[in-house]
C-alpha cells in the first residue's frame, strides 16, 4: 500500500467523526449548543499547547 500524506485537519476531522460515532452508538450524543466549561476549555488549551 502506498503511503499518503494527512493533514492535521484531516486527522482533527477523523477524530471528530470517530467521537460523534462512538456517543451514539452508546446513546450519549451530545446536544447542540452545548457550550464548554472553563475547566474544559483550560484543559484543552493545555493540551494544544503541547502538541
Amino acid at each position: 500500500m502506498k503511503r499518503k500524506d494527512v493533514t492535521r485537519e484531516a486527522l482533527h476531522r477523523a477524530a471528530l467523526r470517530s467521537t460523534r460515532a462512538s456517543a451514539a452508538l452508546e446513546n450519549r450524543s451530545v446536544p447542540v449548543g452545548v457550550t464548554r466549561s472553563e475547566r474544559v476549555e483550560r484543559f484543552l488549551a493545555a493540551r494544544k499547547q503541547r502538541d
